[in-house]
């Protein structure tokens, strides 16, 4: 039988032998024939045959130029490890060199799992609501006379009755509040403040305020009843488990939905670092249940700093 002629095997049977001592190589290059898939041999390191051949292939280069960057590689590799042996650096950057290894393959698996499905858009829709899927909503000022209990109901609600008396007309939210906390009070606490926007199912929006917090909630009572007010308009004392609220509503802020499909574009990056970080947790899980001893902080400090790029 004939064998059909490889370019790669045509030059690794004349393949640079090196042999390093003391970090650096025999001055004179030594030809040997090397074991089946072997394309060159730097001391004790051999470099394979497919490793020259994905460099050759991922940097569109000849296989001699790839062989010669791998054998170049591979020498640094081994003057660092005589230069530092008996040290902490070489363990440590090799853990790091795995560890960023480990994770890009981590990278291209979650790759190959496909497009963003709606499930994963959906959560992440969830978690970024305020600027993918926001409904309308309706920011203002309040004051809230609070109620400890039935013997103080009635006291609450003759405060929150003057208050609206005293606030009747006003647009103006500096104004309001000042007008709110000049009411006497009759030893009854009364709160008097702006509010961030807030949605009809008590979900908050601040504009101003980007990184405010996106899950926080108002009571659904005061929701729906400052979705019933016109922009300029007070309400009459509302009841809510807090206490009597008069409301001037601010603005209305309309709604921002992005389509699915702009979603599924816009949130492609976090989906896969998402795939990625979910595989990491599930194979530490894994080692963890499978030694009795923790998991090293540097390893997992490692990790850490490489992140799956967006």
């Amino acid at each position: 039988m004939t064998r059909r002629f490889h370019p790669l095997r045509a030059w690794c049977a004349s393949a640079l032998v090196c042999s390093c001592h003391g970090g650096a190589p025999t001055p004179a290059a030594q030809r040997a024939r090397l074991p089946e898939g072997v394309a060159a041999k730097v001391g004790s390191e051999e470099v394979a045959l497919a490793t020259v051949a994905r460099i050759a292939r991922a940097q569109g280069i000849s296989p001699t130029l790839a062989r010669d960057r791998a054998v170049s590689d591979a020498l640094f590799a081994a003057a660092a490890r005589a230069k530092f042996e008996g040290t902490s650096v070489v363990p440590i950057a090799e853990r790091g060199a795995l560890a960023r290894a480990l994770l890009q393959g981590l990278k291209v698996d979650a790759i190959s799992r496909g497009p963003a499905t709606d499930a994963e858009i959906a959560e992440l829709t969830a978690r970024r609501w305020q600027e993918l899927d926001r409904p309308e909503s309706v920011r203002t000022t309040h004051a809230v006379v609070k109620v400890d209990g039935p013997a103080s109901d009635a006291k609450a609600r003759a405060v929150a009755d003057r208050i609206r008396d005293a606030v009747r007309g006003i647009t103006d939210p500096e104004a309001f509040m000042r007008a709110a906390n000049a009411v006497a009070h009759d030893g009854v606490e009364v709160r008097v403040e702006r509010l961030p926007a807030v949605t009809a199912d008590g979900r908050t929006y601040d504009p101003d305020n980007p990184q405010s917090d996106p899950a926080q909630h108002f009571d659904i009572g005061f929701a729906s009843a400052v979705q019933t007010l016109a922009v300029g308009q007070i309400s009459d004392p509302t009841k809510t488990v807090f206490g009597y609220h008069v409301i001037l509503c601010e603005a209305r802020l309309p709604e921002q939905r992005v389509p699915l499909e702009q979603r599924r574009v816009r949130l492609y990056d976090q989906v896969i670092k998402g795939r990625a970080e979910q595989a990491k947790q599930e194979l530490l899980s894994q080692l963890s249940a499978a030694s009795p001893t923790q998991p090293e902080r540097a390893a997992d400090d490692l990790t850490a700093r490489v992140q799956v790029q967006e």
